[in-house]
């Protein structure tokens, strides 16, 4: 059974809409956790022991440099050009060992550095969930909705989830190692829909990422709000906190 809801937008211009939705699907990084500390800080703090001369601002950007490259580009062990978003367990590792390669091009060994790194960010202790989390989702699971994850990661992601009690009410995750499609493909959301067991428009999407959290879900019939954390000036369909979701 589904329930109501009213968002208000960023722009306090009313709520953005009023529907019934049966599920509530957030993205994961950026909307409902984040690394503690930062990917910058923890990268570095790992690198210097394996001999990296690198500083946490240069490691922060090259991360940035890096990350966005495979959102779009090919890399050893990932997808070929004629299927870029394919993903599994062993297109995200090649992914990430890619990444640390290219931003840490000066430890002795990177398969040693690689590896610390990788199972640093297994550990729910690396991750902290935003202080509006755990309040929203009991809020809006006693208000009928049920909820569920939608995120580029990998089987790493159940670790992380299970070890943060914010979570627990959380019913499916949809991990894009395990679809075999990484956002934005139409093949990651056919899975969500189909899992969800109802019509794309009874599911609503809330994420920080404006192409794979709005415009690829809005694009396979679901509805979509941006999340914009940062408050980095989006207006127009933005919520700022995750208690915008809750109706007062």
């Amino acid at each position: 059974m589904g329930g109501r809801i009213g968002i208000l937008t960023a722009d306090h211009q009313g709520p953005l809409l009023s529907t019934e939705y049966q599920w509530m699907v957030f993205d994961a990084v950026g909307t409902l956790i984040r690394p503690n500390p930062s990917v910058a800080v923890a990268y570095h703090s790992i690198a210097v022991r394996h001999g990296s001369r690198q500083s946490v601002d240069e490691i922060g950007q090259r991360f940035r440099q890096s990350f966005r490259q495979t959102e779009t580009e090919t890399f050893p062990g990932g997808p070929d050009a004629t299927s870029i978003w394919q993903s599994s367990d062993a297109i995200e590792m090649a992914r990430w060992r890619w990444i640390v390669e290219q931003v840490i091009p000066d430890v002795p060994s990177i398969d040693e550095c690689f590896t610390e790194m990788w199972d640093h960010f297994a550990r729910p202790s690396s991750w902290a969930c935003f202080d509006d989390v755990g309040s929203t989702l009991q809020a809006l699971s006693n208000a009928g909705y049920r909820l569920a994850i939608a995120s580029n990661f990998d089987s790493r992601l159940h670790t992380v989830c299970s070890g943060h009690p914010e979570l627990k009410l959380i019913e499916q995750r949809f991990v894009s190692s395990e679809t075999g499609y990484r956002k934005p493909a139409p093949e990651f959301y056919a899975q969500v829909i189909s899992r969800c067991g109802c019509d794309a428009n009874q599911i609503f999407m809330i994420g920080d990422d404006l192409q794979h959290d709005v415009s690829a879900p809005r694009a396979n019939g679901m509805n979509a709000v941006l999340i914009d954390r940062l408050n980095a000036g989006t207006t127009g369909n933005t919520i700022r906190s995750l208690h915008q979701l809750l109706k007062h």
